[in-house]
Parts: C-alpha cells; structure tokens; sequence
C-alpha cells in the first residue's frame, strides 16, 4: 500500500490482534480491531463512517482455521478482503445472544440515521469474503439491536462491482414444531453486484435474499432452506448451475420493494436443477408488470408448479416426475418487422449451442477461480521487483515471468509501475493480494495516434495455460495511448486460458495523476492530460479465454460524491472465434462503445452491464478520441444530432453464435447531470 499513511498495515492475522478460535472466547473485539484499525497497536481507523471509499488503505484479513465466537457483527470496511484457510475453513459462529444485522456487515447502518449507511452502496466497490464456514444455528430466532429486529443472517451484502463471495457454507436451523425457520444466509437489500460462487445453504428460511440492480451467481447449493432464493427487486440476474433440495419455494419474485417498488425485473436460470421443490419459482404482478424469465437447460423433479403468479394463474405446470426446460421464456418478444408483445413459451428453435461453449453435460462450461493449495509461490519483491509506484518495474517483471514459466507468481500488494509491455507468457500463473496493480505511466503510452499495449497475454499464435486472478490494472497519466491489456492466448484444454477477479480502473484513484483535482467536470474542453486509454480490453482474433468477474471502468470518484471527466476511448473489444465466457462483467464509461463484438463467434456473456460516458455529448462520442484507429470503430454517420451521437453498450458487428443471458445497458447522465433521467422521459 505506497499511498497508505506510515506505518499502516496491509496483511492482518486476527490472532495477532487477540481472536482466539476456540468457539469459546467471544472474538467479537479483536476481529474488528483486525479489520477496523491501521494496524496491530493502533487505533487510528480505516475507511469507515463520513469516508465514503478509499484507493490507499486495503487490507488482507486472514483467519486461520478454527471456531470464532462472536456476539455482534464483524463490519468488513471498504477495500477489505476476508479471507480464511482454504484447506479448513474457518467457522465464523454466532452466539445464541448476538445482537446485530448479520455474521459480517458490508454497509453499516448508522443508529438513529433514518436509513442512513456508511457507504452508498451501488459504489461499495471492491470486496471479498472466501473460505468461510457461517454457522447461525445456535442463536435466537430473533434478537434486537437499537430498536431494530432482526432475524440470524450471515453476510449483510450490499455492494457494487468487483466484489465476491466464494467457497462459502451458511449453516442456518431449521424449522421446530412450535417455530417457523427465520434464519437468512445472505441478505442483499441493494446494491449493483457483483458476483458470488461455489457456496451452499442449508436449512434456515432463506438462503440468498437478493436485491441488487444486476447479479451474477454461480454453482450454488441450497439444502431444506424454506425459501431458497427470493429476489426483493432486480434489473437483471443470472442465476447458473443453481441446485435447490427439498425447499418449499425455489424462487420466489413475488415481492414489489426496492426502488419505486419495481419489483423483479428479469432473472436468467441457466444449467439448473430444483429437485423436491413444490413450487419452482413463483412470480408477484402488479398492473401489467411481471417478471420476464428465460429457463435455460432447466432439470425439475417432483414440483406442483414450474412458474406460478401468486394468487394467479399456473404460467408452467409442474409434475411428479422429472421435466426439462431446453429454452423457455416469458416477457416481452420483440421480433424482426413485428411489434413488442408479451409472450410466454418454449423457444422455437431453441437455440443451437456449439458444443465448444458447453462442458460434457451440456451445460454451459464453468470453472471456479484456483487458490493454488499445496504451491509455492514465487514472490514477486523476492526478485527485485517494487511494489511502491517508484522505477519501471517493466524489464524486472518480464525476467521473472520468463524464467519461471509453469510456477504460481505472486504480486503482493502494491503499485508496480511500468513504462513498457509487460509480456505474460504460456504457462504464467498470477496471482494478486487486495488487488495487485499493474500501473502504466510515461511517454511510451502517451500517443494516441499509436497506441502501445501494457499488458500483453500470450503472443499472437501461442496456445496454453495461462490463470491471472486478483490484479488491477491502472494507469497514470497521462496515457492517451495505452492498451491496457491485450489478450492473445488460445486454450489448449477447456478454460485453460482464464483470468478470475481482476479488473481495469483508470481515474479516480490515488496516484494516477487523474482524480478530481486533475480533471475537474464542467471545464467546457477536453484536457488532454486526462486522456487516459485508448483501449481498456482486446480479446484478439485467434485467442479464447474464460472471464469471471471482471469489471473495466473509467473515472471513479473516490471519497468524494461528484464526477470526474477522465476520457477512456474504448471498453473492451472482442475479437474471439472463441470458445470465449464473460460471467459477471462489466464495462462503463468509454467515449465509443463499452463492448464490441467483431467477426467473433462462440461467445457467452451474462450478466453484462455497462454505463455510459457521463459527460456525454458534451463532447460527443466524436472525440477526443479519433475513429478509426481500431477495427470497425463506430462512425455514427447516420446520427442527426448530438442525441445520438453518444456511446454504444453493445456493437455486435459481423458476428454469430453470441449468446447474452442478461444485460443491463444504462444511461444515467448527459453533460454530468442526470436530467431527464430523473424524469423518465429521455
């Protein structure tokens, strides 16, 4: 952490800070000492209340394995990560008096605040919690905490992007004979997530209670939960390899809360299978809003109801026996030279997957991010390399990624600055802490007019293995010319080329020479000093890779809550002839489109979400950067004004076999203000 004040402390073990792990001791304090302060000894705090967000104070905190009793919520601050031992996972155990929102608070709520909360939560970026075991089945059915009331629930999760939960267990009693399960393993109120992985519920009333503007989830497990997952409101979700046992509910979207009471608006259930569930899901309506479902590869046995409206109507019959939902969905159809109508029904045709995409049991191919148990890394600052955004670290990274081909690297965290290319090789496997960064900066990624790549994956050509998980990569400017990353390598075995939690910010940020004072709005020109890439992600022609939770964005406005006019030309650009996956990504606020699909084919994304520029058209999406300098860049001849002449979400250009489960495309500023967004009326 070079930006960090002296002496603060990146890597916390709890026990250094008194927790003992006995399921005896209340370990309540010192975990939030680990988590809270500067450091074992201090009593300084971390980025908490009136803060907002920070991009110089991250921490690591470790819990080794044990039992941790506690009796009131461990608040994880912002830019933290939880992280316990993978080969014995952690219990984090509630007392039978715990008082409190959940086992883990990601967003306090202030006392007598009226709603009020430390962070805003669809700008509570950049967390994790992995390797956890959250056992809930000793406390009260209820407790109550400043005249709050609250039922046993493990992880309050209300967060933005580049943030996940992973290798989890939510352990949660069941039902008495004179007392109905109350006991919810994740609850989500808000939010604009984000993604979680490999997790299981078992018992309790709900497992995941979902609200958040976009999600994606993968390979969950709920076991003899009441309820297995009800969305309080959504914008879109994903919902694949989802595996719900002897629950009364699957999911339930009957509930209209959340923002103006909107609802559901969509959930995608992909490579799912609802076993001894008498009603699959079951849908609210309101007026003529309903939620819009695509079943996809969908396994249901032993179900009275499929797709049941509260107090309405079977949309989906169920069965005593096993039924099979190859592509079926129900919404709003809008089909070439037709008008939108409402619609509900099997696909036909059902869509025609190449096999390339799929595992070999049809389903769509997935891999769970590595943690490399058993290796030994190479540390990166072992060989010379500084992790202090000081030097060009560019020639000393190169040597170590070429000389130690096949071997786990590890970039403690840091800021390792570069001037050149780095060029990860076949066989590299990178690994971050608290999000390592990558940071260009110099003359050689100034020009626009020829811009250079930073991170280089694999050559044109080159096939293998290559695994990056938990890097940032970052500029500082000004960079005008700069790719951030281009990637080259073709698998040679299903997924073998793949990049996990890793993500592309540029602005914003300590450092980076492009924060609020550098590149105020409401200037009335570009500055060119706050040109900051060219591209922020090329998936070149002859690659393919597998991209889990990945986010590229420009400008954020850290600790302060106004804008910034930093200028990024393009998101990212997908080449691919695949076989290609982007599960849970995002791309926002580049000047010509956010993503752009380009003689590809074999490509999955879901859910993708992106945003537009917020100062555009002021300029417009003419510049500052020049058209034409990559393949099939947006002319917007066609546009009649300045309306029109704005950023694309999604250009798919000559291209076949994409397949989109889920998208959430938002405009919300012109000129930095919301303006008629507040008004619906743009």
């Amino acid at each position: 952490m070079p930006f960090a004040p002296s002496g603060y402390q990146f890597f916390r073990n709890v026990k250094d800070f008194g927790a003992m792990g006995d399921g005896v001791t209340d370990d309540t304090a010192a975990i939030n000492r680990a988590a809270a302060t500067y450091g074992a000894g201090s009593s300084t705090l971390r980025c908490g209340k009136d803060c907002g967000s920070t991009t110089t104070m991250g921490a690591l905190v470790y819990f080794p394995p044990g039992t941790y009793l506690i009796s009131s919520p461990i608040i994880q601050y912002y830019y933290t990560q939880f992280v316990g031992d993978p080969t014995s996972k952690p219990v984090i155990k509630g007392s039978q008096n715990f008082t409190g929102i959940a086992l883990i608070d990601s967003d306090f709520y202030i006392p007598g605040g009226n709603g009020a909360e430390w962070y805003i939560n669809q700008s509570n970026f950049y967390r994790q919690i992995r390797n956890f075991v959250f056992d809930m089945t000793a406390q009260n059915w209820t407790n109550t905490d400043n005249d709050q009331l609250y039922v046993p629930a493990g992880v309050h999760w209300q967060v933005g992007q580049a943030t996940s939960i992973t290798y989890c267990d939510f352990k949660m009693a069941v039902s008495s004979g004179s007392q109905s399960a109350t006991a919810v393993g994740i609850y989500m109120e808000n939010g604009s997530g984000g993604f979680v992985s490999d997790l299981t519920f078992t018992g309790g009333n709900i497992g995941f209670l979902a609200g958040s503007q976009q999600f994606t989830a993968n390979n969950l497990q709920f076991t003899s939960c009441l309820t297995a997952i009800k969305q309080q409101w959504n914008w879109g979700f994903v919902w694949k390899n989802i595996y719900v046992l002897s629950c009364y509910v699957a999911i339930d979207c009957t509930a209209y809360s959340g923002v103006t009471n909107q609802g559901t608006g969509s959930i995608s259930v992909v490579d799912s299978h609802f076993n001894g569930v008498p009603y699959a899901i079951t849908l609210g309506s309101k007026g003529d809003q309903q939620p819009n479902i695509v079943l996809d590869n969908l396994l249901v046995e032993n179900s009275q109801s499929v797709v049941l409206v509260s107090g309405g109507a079977t949309v989906l019959a169920g069965s005593s026996g096993p039924l099979y939902f190859n592509s079926w969905a129900s919404g709003f159809q809008t089909l070439p030279g037709a008008t939108g109508r409402k619609a509900s029904g099997f696909v036909n045709p059902a869509p025609n997957k190449p096999a390339a995409l799929l595992d070999g049991g049809g389903a769509y191919f997935t891999r769970s991010k590595p943690q490399y148990v058993g290796a030994s890394p190479i540390v990166a600052t072992s060989r010379g390399i500084s992790n202090d955004g000081t030097g060009d670290q560019t020639n000393a990274i190169n040597s170590l990624l070429s000389g130690n081909v096949g071997s786990v690297i590890f970039f403690p965290a840091g800021v390792y600055l570069v001037q050149g290319t780095v060029k990860i090789p076949v066989g590299s496997k990178i690994i971050g802490s608290g999000w390592s960064q990558i940071m260009g900066t110099g003359s050689y990624f100034q020009d626009a007019s020829n811009p250079k790549v930073m991170v280089q994956v694999g050559s044109t050509g080159d096939s293998g293995v290559i695994e990056i998980s938990d890097m940032l990569f970052t500029v500082k400017g000004p960079t005008a010319g700069c790719i951030l990353m281009e990637w080259n390598v073709h698998e040679s075995s299903q997924g073998s080329a793949a990049m996990w939690d890793s993500h592309f910010r540029v602005g914003g940020a300590a450092g980076s020479n492009l924060q609020l004072s550098d590149c105020p709005t409401g200037s009335g020109s570009v500055k060119t000093s706050c040109m900051a890439a060219s591209l922020l992600f090329h998936i070149t022609s002859r690659s393919s890779g597998y991209f889990e939770n990945v986010w590229t964005q420009e400008g954020i406005p850290f600790n302060v809550f106004t804008d910034i006019s930093v200028y990024t030309g393009r998101g990212v650009l997908i080449e691919s002839q695949g076989p290609t996956w982007l599960y849970g990504t995002a791309s926002e606020h580049s000047q010509l489109y956010q993503y752009q699909l380009t003689n590809a084919s074999t490509i999955y994304l879901g859910h993708m979400q992106t945003e537009t520029p917020y100062y555009q058209p002021g300029p417009n999406a003419l510049s500052p950067y020049k058209i034409g300098q990559f393949l099939s860049d947006p002319t917007f001849d066609n546009c009649a004004d300045d309306s029109c002449r704005t950023a694309w979400a999604l250009r798919v250009v000559e291209s076949k076999d994409i397949f989109i489960y889920s998208a959430g495309f938002y405009s919300f500023f012109q000129n930095n203000q919301l303006g008629c967004a507040l008004q619906d009326n743009c």
